[in-house]
């Protein structure tokens, strides 16, 4: 078992240990690779904690980099071969007994046992004290599923019991749950993130100081929320179960959500309330396979959980008190707007999440000559989100099987036109403005107006995609606007 485990862990990450535990120094791997390797899962990052201080980490640094310098490029130890390993150190924390080591390019985080101060910042320790007491130093950690150790000799060493967490999909505080998110309010959002992605349950004690401290987020920067909530919503388990039963945290981060829980929509088509649809619509996943090749991104996932945030803004009543939402889309994508400036998200983001909300509503025809005209404002990519959402709204409403065939077979066709490579964007015609102006056509806005209109016109399928008969009919726009 242990070989297996030790087959799994990085060449660097094992000569960091082993040289530490030569010079007579603990050294474990620790945090979220441990727990990944007992969920069978490959680690992101390798951390490992040390009862060396953080002078005597750089004076090991340093006698490695020396021994490395000195060797041949290949060298023999042992009956065995082995290539000279490039190392560097970054100073990541020194204060608080972090040193980032690179060996060939891969970081490995290394930090000092210690015991932590009062955090009247409500982020970091106002102070540290070192200590050579392993669970002295486990004992700070957020949930007992981080504070487990692995060492490539002894093994696992579990002192909270984290083993036994992860075996009943837990998410449990080490001590005090109150305590450890008064130290750091983020940690509300990270037992939320670890449920979302890992499929656990959070453990009742955990949960209840969750509601109770939520407004430590208030304290949080942006940046982070943003970090952690981004993760959160690309979970496959955020849907129907983590989202709802913390929507009172969301919409600490989110306060323009609040308005959605709870607002019924009166409307045949809606099995439910406006949160309510927007957790089936996060919850849907319809195109994560093969088949469709789309793989959601964060601007798919932001756009799912906004595509509806204006409609308690917009709702009206028909004399059959019937609702009707006239104009959501624009008023959910200026609300959407300003959520993500707040989270200090990039234009990049705000532009296209924004985008897709803006046409979230938009009915498919399924013709390519429609797929093109989609294409030509939207792009590929922002298309296939936009379909993507189309159907997640649908599939979040009541069954409608004829508006999602409707979405699958609107897909098939941008694949066809894809595989085409039919024209639907001015640089796909046969023809520019440098050679209209070459036939004779005056430069200024005739040129840019007399283009669009062919573009037009060869996607609606009126004329080929040929330089002749574009020339021929230029010339008949050119005579048609002179009138």
């Amino acid at each position: 078992m242990m070989n297996d485990i030790n087959n799994l862990i990085p060449e660097g990450a094992k000569h960091i240990i082993d040289i530490f535990t030569q010079y007579g120094h603990q050294a474990y791997l620790v945090g979220g690779c441990v727990r990944d390797i007992i969920l069978g899962r490959t680690p992101n990052d390798w951390d490992i904690c040390t009862d060396a201080t953080p002078e005597r980490m750089e004076l090991l640094v340093h006698c490695m980099i020396i021994h490395e310098e000195e060797t041949k490029e290949y060298y023999e130890e042992n009956g065995n071969t082995y290539i000279k390993r490039r190392i560097k150190t970054i100073p990541t924390g020194l204060k608080h007994g972090t040193l980032t080591i690179i060996i060939d390019d891969e970081a490995f985080e290394v930090t000092t046992f210690r015991q932590d101060g009062s955090y009247s910042d409500g982020r970091r320790p106002d102070n540290v004290s070192f200590t050579n007491n392993l669970v002295e130093d486990l004992k700070r950690r957020d949930f007992t599923s981080n504070a487990i150790v692995y060492h490539l000799n002894e093994g696992f060493i579990d002192p909270f019991n984290g083993m036994t967490d992860i075996e009943n999909k837990v998410i449990r505080c080490v001590g005090n749950p109150n305590d450890r998110f008064n130290e750091d309010g983020l940690r509300i959002l990270r037992a939320i993130r670890f449920a979302a992605q890992l499929g656990f349950t959070i453990e009742k004690e955990t949960a209840k100081a969750i509601h109770e401290n939520k407004h430590l987020l208030n304290k949080i920067s942006r940046e982070r929320i943003q970090s952690e909530l981004f993760k959160i919503l690309e979970s496959n388990s955020c849907g129907n179960k983590v989202l709802r039963e913390y929507a009172d945290v969301i919409c600490v981060c989110i306060p323009e959500i609040e308005p959605m829980i709870g607002f019924q929509q009166n409307n045949p088509y809606h099995l439910y309330d406006v949160w309510e649809h927007t957790l089936h619509c996060m919850d849907s996943g319809f195109f994560n396979n093969n088949k469709y090749s789309f793989k959601e991104d964060i601007f798919t996932r932001l756009a799912i959980l906004l595509h509806d945030i204006g409609k308690p803004h917009c709702y009206v009543e028909d004399v059959n008190h019937i609702g009707h939402f006239y104009g959501h889309a624009p008023k959910s994508a200026s609300i959407a707007e300003a959520v993500l400036k707040n989270l200090k998200c990039s234009n990049e983001i705000i532009s296209n999440v924004c985008e897709l909300i803006a046409f979230h509503d938009v009915q498919f025809v399924l013709t390519k000559s429609a797929v093109k005209r989609l294409l030509n404002k939207l792009g590929e990519t922002q298309l296939r989100r936009l379909i993507h959402l189309r159907m997640s709204d649908i599939r979040g409403q009541k069954n409608d099987y004829e508006r999602q065939n409707k979405c699958v077979d609107f897909y098939e066709i941008l694949n066809e036109v894809l595989a085409e490579e039919s024209c639907f964007k001015l640089k796909d015609l046969a023809i520019n403005g440098k050679d209209l102006i070459e036939h004779g056509i005056p430069e200024g806005k005739a040129i840019g107006t007399i283009l669009n209109t062919l573009l037009t016109m060869v996607i609606d399928g009126e004329i080929n995609n040929d330089k002749s008969n574009l020339l021929q009919m230029a010339d008949i726009l050119t005579k048609v606007n002179k009138r």
